[in-house]
C-alpha cells in the first residue's frame, strides 16, 4: 500500500474515532434520559407544552389532551431503544475502524477484515432491525398519548392516520456487505495460495 492511501486511511480512523466517542457519550446520556423519565413521574406535567409529528406541531394549553400515565410507559422505552440503535452504530463504526487499522499495518486481504465485514453486515442487519422497531413505537406513542377526543373537533376531523413507514433497504445492503466478506476471504486464500508459490 503507498504511502498516500495509508495518509487516507490515518485519517479516516481519526474521523471514525471522533464519531466513535461521539456515539458512545449520546448513548450515555440517552441511557441516563431513559431511566430518569422511567422514575420520575412528575416531569410528564411540566416538560410537555407541545409535541411535533413530522411536519404537524401540536402546542397544548393544558393536560387534557395528552394521557400522562401512557406517555410515563411508553417514553423511557422509547429512549432505551433509541439508545441500542446507537449502540449498534458504535459497534459499526468500531468495526470499520479495525477494518482500516488492519487494512493499513497488512493487506486488505486478510481473514481478519473477512470476519470485519460479516460483523458489519450483522451490525446492520441488527441496526435495520431495531430502526423499524423504533419507527413502530414512535406511531403507536403518539397514538397512545393523544386524547383525540379534546384533541379535535369530530365536527370537522373524523379520523387521523398515522402512517407507519417500514425501512427495508438495510436488507438489501447488509446482504452486501455478507457477501463481500465472502469475496474478501476469497482473495485472502488467493492470495495465500500466491505466496505459498513463490
Amino acid at each position: 500500500m503507498n504511502d498516500r492511501s495509508k495518509d487516507l486511511l490515518k485519517k479516516m480512523c481519526s474521523v471514525l474515532k471522533v464519531v466513535r466517542q461521539v456515539c458512545l457519550i449520546s448513548f450515555a446520556l440517552i441511557i441516563g434520559l431513559s431511566l430518569f423519565y422511567a422514575f420520575n413521574k412528575d416531569v410528564y406535567n411540566t416538560l410537555f407544552g407541545s409535541i411535533r409529528i413530522d411536519y404537524l406541531q401540536l402546542i397544548f394549553k393544558d393536560d387534557a389532551a395528552l394521557h400522562k400515565d401512557k406517555m410515563s410507559m411508553w417514553l423511557p422505552l422509547i429512549l432505551l431503544i433509541t439508545a441500542i440503535f446507537i449502540f449498534i452504530i458504535y459497534k459499526s463504526i468500531q468495526t470499520i475502524e479495525s477494518i482500516c487499522t488492519i487494512t493499513m499495518d497488512h493487506t486488505p486481504f486478510d481473514v481478519r477484515v473477512a470476519n470485519h465485514i460479516k460483523k458489519l453486515a450483522t451490525y446492520i442487519l441488527a441496526g435495520g432491525i431495531v430502526f423499524n422497531i423504533l419507527e413502530v413505537c414512535r406511531v403507536l406513542y403518539f397514538k397512545q398519548i393523544l386524547n383525540f377526543d379534546l384533541l379535535f373537533n369530530t365536527k370537522y376531523v373524523t379520523q387521523i392516520n398515522f402512517d407507519i413507514r417500514l425501512h427495508l433497504s438495510f436488507l438489501i445492503f447488509a446482504a452486501l456487505i455478507y457477501l463481500l466478506s465472502y469475496i474478501f476471504r476469497y482473495g485472502q486464500e488467493l492470495q495465500q495460495l500466491s505466496d505459498e508459490t513463490l
